[in-house]
């Protein structure tokens, strides 16, 4: 039984680790929704990025959402995963535009 605590200790831990902090996301960014400040082509390349990068279960990798989150979102996800490389260098190039 011990086991199964720990286990479960270290599943919440992994969660919390690959789940977006969205209230952080979202403090002190705008409401306008990416597709309206990017347009809807760009934004579209844009979440598509942002899903091939993340490794949320619910990442904020959505037209509506703020271009500043999902921008943090791959961002965050490229910081992640920066030791073991596993994202095409690409994709995690500073300064990518969608």
């Amino acid at each position: 039984m011990k086991a199964l605590r720990v286990t479960g200790a270290w599943l919440a831990v992994a969660v919390a680790s690959i789940v977006p902090p969205f209230a952080q996301a979202q403090a002190g960014q705008g409401t306008v929704a990416c597709q309206d400040e990017i347009g809807s082509a760009a934004a579209k390349r844009l979440v598509t990025q942002c899903f091939d990068a993340s490794p949320a279960t619910h990442p904020p990798c959505n037209v509506v959402n703020p271009y500043a989150m999902i921008r943090e979102e791959i961002a965050r996800s490229c910081k992640l995963f920066e030791a073991s490389g596993p994202l095409p260098a690409d994709l995690c190039a500073t300064g990518r535009t969608p």
